[in-house]
């Protein structure tokens, strides 16, 4: 029980203190204190000092607590949807490492609020890619210190969505244009007729690099992490 309460509680400080220092008031306030360069690295210091700890205890303490479910739902389904959901993960936060995927909404993101090639598809490409990661696992990891630990990336991407999008409404003119042509969850917007999918705006290379990690982790996942 002590290292599944350690696991929320790091979750939580990691959370916390995420949308804490990047909340409009507490951002400009450190940044005329500090300077811009100087709030970043604060912010990437918080950051890694709540992060590892919280990866650290897991991959120490794995399958912690009482067993909750072995998959949600038959095996045959549970395993497929998950290298599915795992290389969706890959390819969006391979892309949304690239400048022209970047999502307005980031922090370093400059000029107007405009969809563009992955944006079209979500409007947060990382975070997307954090909570698909999470389902993923959690189709296959039942404990409650898995459930802890992968159940709080959707839920951290979620509120960090919120969150982000709350900021840029009031800092970016034409924010709210975005919000409502994109969506949070992929292919929403499309879906709704709300946005379209324009195909030569997609990072066809960091598509392929996307998949090509998802094939080098299914041939050495048991070797990197275990069963």
């Amino acid at each position: 029980m002590g290292t599944t309460l350690l696991i929320g509680g790091l979750w939580a400080a990691f959370a916390g203190t995420h949308v804490w220092l990047s909340s409009t008031s507490t951002r400009a306030a450190l940044i005329r204190r500090v300077g811009a360069q100087s709030f970043q690295g604060i912010y990437s210091l918080v950051a890694l000092l709540t992060f590892i700890p919280l990866v650290w205890i897991f991959a120490t303490h794995k399958h912690a607590g009482p067993l909750l479910w072995m998959t949600i739902g038959p095996p045959g389904f549970a395993r497929p949807l998950n290298h599915l959901l795992m290389a969706a993960a890959l390819v969006l936060f391979v892309a949304s490492l690239l400048p022209s995927s970047t999502a307005p909404s980031a922090m370093q993101a400059r000029g107007p609020a405009v969809a563009h090639g992955m944006v079209r598809i979500m409007r947060h490409p990382m975070l997307a890619a954090f909570a698909l990661f999470g389902v993923a696992h959690l189709l296959m990891n039942g404990t409650l210190g898995d459930v802890l630990f992968f159940g709080g990336f959707p839920i951290f991407a979620w509120v960090g969505a919120r969150h982000q999008d709350a900021r840029k409404l009031q800092e970016v003119s034409g924010y709210e244009t975005l919000v409502a042509t994109t969506s949070l969850v992929p292919f929403a917007a499309i879906l709704a007729g709300r946005q379209r999918l324009v195909t030569r705006e997609l990072p066809v290379a960091a598509l392929a690099g996307g998949l090509f990690v998802t094939v080098l982790l299914r041939l050495y996942h048991r070797t990197l992490f275990g069963g």
